[in-house]
Protein backbone atom coordinates (compact mmCIF):
# COMPACT_ATOMS: atom_id res chain seq x y z
CA UNK A 1 0.00 0.00 0.00
CA UNK A 2 1.33 3.45 -0.54
CA UNK A 3 1.03 6.14 1.18
CA UNK A 4 -1.59 8.19 -0.39
CA UNK A 5 -4.04 4.88 -0.32
CA UNK A 6 -3.28 4.61 3.20
CA UNK A 7 -4.92 8.95 3.76
CA UNK A 8 -1.87 10.80 3.46
CA UNK A 9 -2.11 13.83 0.96
CA UNK A 10 0.20 16.84 -0.06
CA UNK A 11 -1.82 19.42 0.86
CA UNK A 12 -3.77 18.52 3.96
CA UNK A 13 -2.20 17.54 7.32
CA UNK A 14 -2.65 13.92 8.38
CA UNK A 15 -2.70 13.45 12.30
CA UNK A 16 -0.15 10.75 13.79
CA UNK A 17 1.03 9.91 16.81
CA UNK A 18 5.08 10.36 16.38
CA UNK A 19 7.34 7.79 18.52
CA UNK A 20 10.87 8.39 18.33
CA UNK A 21 13.86 6.77 20.02
CA UNK A 22 17.45 8.72 20.65
CA UNK A 23 19.22 5.93 22.86
CA UNK A 24 17.37 5.02 25.51
CA UNK A 25 15.30 7.63 25.56
CA UNK A 26 11.55 7.11 23.67
CA UNK A 27 8.71 9.92 23.36
CA UNK A 28 5.64 9.93 21.87
CA UNK A 29 3.60 13.09 20.68
CA UNK A 30 0.72 14.02 18.03
CA UNK A 31 1.50 15.54 15.04
CA UNK A 32 1.04 16.55 11.69
CA UNK A 33 2.41 15.16 8.72
CA UNK A 34 2.20 16.15 5.17
CA UNK A 35 3.88 14.36 1.53
CA UNK A 36 6.03 16.10 -0.62
CA UNK A 37 6.66 15.88 -4.37
CA UNK A 38 9.16 13.42 -3.74
CA UNK A 39 6.46 11.14 -1.80
CA UNK A 40 8.79 11.80 1.09
CA UNK A 41 7.14 12.49 4.42
CA UNK A 42 7.94 15.56 6.30
CA UNK A 43 6.51 17.22 9.44
CA UNK A 44 7.21 20.35 11.23
CA UNK A 45 8.47 19.86 14.86
CA UNK A 46 8.50 22.99 17.08
CA UNK A 47 10.62 24.36 19.88
CA UNK A 48 9.72 23.28 23.35
CA UNK A 49 9.03 19.56 22.54
CA UNK A 50 11.04 16.71 23.74
CA UNK A 51 10.94 15.26 20.35
CA UNK A 52 11.86 18.24 18.96
CA UNK A 53 15.04 18.15 21.03
CA UNK A 54 15.52 14.54 20.19
CA UNK A 55 15.03 14.86 16.42
CA UNK A 56 17.83 17.66 16.64
CA UNK A 57 20.44 15.77 19.02
CA UNK A 58 20.47 12.55 16.25
CA UNK A 59 17.66 10.72 16.27
CA UNK A 60 17.80 8.30 13.16
CA UNK A 61 14.21 6.89 12.73
CA UNK A 62 10.79 7.39 13.85
CA UNK A 63 7.01 5.75 13.68
CA UNK A 64 4.34 7.04 12.24
CA UNK A 65 1.53 5.61 14.38
CA UNK A 66 -2.01 6.16 12.54
CA UNK A 67 -5.21 5.70 15.02
CA UNK A 68 -8.80 7.02 14.94
CA UNK A 69 -8.24 6.56 19.59
CA UNK A 70 -8.50 9.33 21.28
CA UNK A 71 -7.47 8.02 24.35
CA UNK A 72 -3.98 7.00 22.52
CA UNK A 73 -3.89 10.75 21.20
CA UNK A 74 -4.31 11.89 25.12
CA UNK A 75 -2.33 9.42 26.60
CA UNK A 76 0.47 10.73 24.42
CA UNK A 77 0.82 14.39 25.45
CA UNK A 78 -0.57 13.68 29.07
CA UNK A 79 -0.35 10.12 30.47
CA UNK A 80 2.73 8.93 28.25
CA UNK A 81 3.50 6.11 30.68
CA UNK A 82 0.37 4.42 29.89
CA UNK A 83 1.46 4.46 26.40
CA UNK A 84 1.68 0.12 25.03
CA UNK A 85 4.87 -0.04 23.20
CA UNK A 86 5.87 -2.95 21.13
CA UNK A 87 9.26 -3.32 18.72
CA UNK A 88 9.24 -1.97 15.38
CA UNK A 89 10.27 -4.45 12.46
CA UNK A 90 12.43 -1.82 10.62
CA UNK A 91 13.84 0.46 13.37
CA UNK A 92 15.06 1.30 16.44
CA UNK A 93 11.77 3.46 17.49
CA UNK A 94 8.91 1.58 18.70
CA UNK A 95 5.12 0.84 17.81
CA UNK A 96 1.74 1.58 20.04
CA UNK A 97 0.16 -1.16 20.29
CA UNK A 98 -3.24 -1.89 18.83
CA UNK A 99 -3.18 1.20 16.31
CA UNK A 100 -4.56 0.63 12.83
CA UNK A 101 -1.46 1.19 10.85
CA UNK A 102 2.30 1.54 10.97
CA UNK A 103 4.76 3.68 8.71
CA UNK A 104 8.52 3.22 9.61
CA UNK A 105 10.55 5.71 8.76
CA UNK A 106 14.06 6.99 8.82
CA UNK A 107 14.69 10.72 9.30
CA UNK A 108 16.91 11.77 6.50
CA UNK A 109 17.00 15.34 6.78
CA UNK A 110 16.41 17.84 9.35
CA UNK A 111 16.33 21.91 8.49
CA UNK A 112 16.03 24.56 11.21
CA UNK A 113 13.45 27.57 10.81
CA UNK A 114 13.69 29.58 13.93
CA UNK A 115 11.05 28.32 16.12
CA UNK A 116 11.17 24.85 14.42
CA UNK A 117 12.40 22.42 12.18
CA UNK A 118 11.40 20.28 9.18
CA UNK A 119 12.15 16.59 9.44
CA UNK A 120 12.21 14.89 6.07
CA UNK A 121 11.11 10.98 6.64
CA UNK A 122 11.52 8.29 3.86
CA UNK A 123 9.43 5.40 4.91
CA UNK A 124 11.04 1.55 5.34
CA UNK A 125 7.96 0.09 5.92
CA UNK A 126 3.89 0.18 5.85
CA UNK A 127 2.10 -1.85 8.30
CA UNK A 128 -1.73 -1.80 8.12
CA UNK A 129 -4.05 -4.02 10.53
CA UNK A 130 -7.18 -5.66 9.35
CA UNK A 131 -9.92 -4.70 10.99
CA UNK A 132 -13.94 -4.12 11.02
CA UNK A 133 -15.33 -0.56 9.48
CA UNK A 134 -17.47 1.37 12.32
CA UNK A 135 -19.68 3.95 12.44
CA UNK A 136 -18.48 7.45 12.99
CA UNK A 137 -18.64 8.61 16.55
CA UNK A 138 -18.47 12.73 17.04
CA UNK A 139 -16.45 12.55 20.12
CA UNK A 140 -12.91 10.67 19.39
CA UNK A 141 -12.30 13.10 16.73
CA UNK A 142 -13.87 15.84 19.19
CA UNK A 143 -11.32 15.09 21.23
CA UNK A 144 -8.35 14.50 19.04
CA UNK A 145 -9.26 18.12 17.68
CA UNK A 146 -9.13 19.65 20.75
CA UNK A 147 -5.99 17.77 21.64
CA UNK A 148 -4.46 19.52 18.33
CA UNK A 149 -5.68 22.66 19.90
CA UNK A 150 -3.97 22.31 23.16
CA UNK A 151 -0.25 21.59 21.55
CA UNK A 152 -1.35 24.94 19.50
CA UNK A 153 -1.64 26.99 22.26
CA UNK A 154 1.27 26.06 24.27
CA UNK A 155 3.41 27.70 21.55
CA UNK A 156 1.08 31.15 21.02
CA UNK A 157 0.65 31.23 24.60
CA UNK A 158 3.95 33.16 24.48
CA UNK A 159 3.72 34.12 21.30
CA UNK A 160 0.32 35.44 19.76
CA UNK A 161 -1.95 35.85 23.25
CA UNK A 162 -4.98 36.48 21.30
CA UNK A 163 -4.16 33.71 18.93
CA UNK A 164 -4.00 31.06 22.29
CA UNK A 165 -7.10 32.91 23.66
CA UNK A 166 -8.82 31.84 20.41
CA UNK A 167 -7.70 27.98 20.89
CA UNK A 168 -8.88 27.77 24.38
CA UNK A 169 -12.58 28.78 23.12
CA UNK A 170 -12.32 25.83 20.65
CA UNK A 171 -11.35 23.53 23.33
CA UNK A 172 -14.51 24.45 25.55
CA UNK A 173 -16.66 23.91 21.99
CA UNK A 174 -15.24 20.75 21.40
CA UNK A 175 -15.70 19.64 25.03
CA UNK A 176 -19.24 20.53 24.43
CA UNK A 177 -19.36 18.15 21.32
CA UNK A 178 -18.09 15.96 23.48
CA UNK A 179 -20.93 15.95 26.18
CA UNK A 180 -23.30 16.07 23.70
CA UNK A 181 -22.45 13.11 21.77
CA UNK A 182 -21.51 10.47 24.50
CA UNK A 183 -22.01 9.66 27.93
CA UNK A 184 -18.70 7.60 28.05
CA UNK A 185 -17.61 8.98 31.21
CA UNK A 186 -14.25 8.66 30.51
CA UNK A 187 -13.98 10.43 27.09
CA UNK A 188 -16.43 12.97 29.05
CA UNK A 189 -13.41 13.34 31.84
CA UNK A 190 -11.00 13.63 29.30
CA UNK A 191 -12.56 16.82 27.62
CA UNK A 192 -12.89 18.32 30.56
CA UNK A 193 -8.97 18.19 31.91
CA UNK A 194 -8.22 19.18 28.11
CA UNK A 195 -9.71 22.14 28.86
CA UNK A 196 -8.62 22.27 32.52
CA UNK A 197 -4.76 21.93 31.09
CA UNK A 198 -5.38 24.92 28.52
CA UNK A 199 -6.84 27.54 31.43
CA UNK A 200 -3.95 26.41 33.75
CA UNK A 201 -1.65 26.99 30.82
CA UNK A 202 -2.71 30.48 30.13
CA UNK A 203 -1.89 31.19 33.55
CA UNK A 204 1.92 30.35 33.39
CA UNK A 205 4.49 32.99 32.52
CA UNK A 206 6.54 32.71 29.65
CA UNK A 207 10.26 31.06 30.04
CA UNK A 208 13.09 32.10 28.10
CA UNK A 209 15.04 28.38 26.91
CA UNK A 210 19.14 28.75 26.12
CA UNK A 211 18.54 25.94 23.98
CA UNK A 212 20.01 26.61 20.38
CA UNK A 213 19.51 24.51 17.31
CA UNK A 214 22.47 22.06 16.10
CA UNK A 215 23.43 21.99 12.29
CA UNK A 216 21.36 21.53 9.50
CA UNK A 217 21.98 17.30 9.23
Amino acid sequence: MNLEKLGFSRSTYSEVILTVRLEEMINAAPMGVLLNEGGKIYLRVYKGQRIHDMIVNGAEDCVLNITSDPILFYNAIFEKEKIPYCPAERVSSPRIRDCDAYVECSIINVTGHGEYVKAFLKPLLINVAERAVSAYHRAGPAIIEALICYTRLLYFKDADREKAESLKKMIDIFRDIVYHSTENNRLREIATKILERSEEALLTKKTTSTRGLPKKS
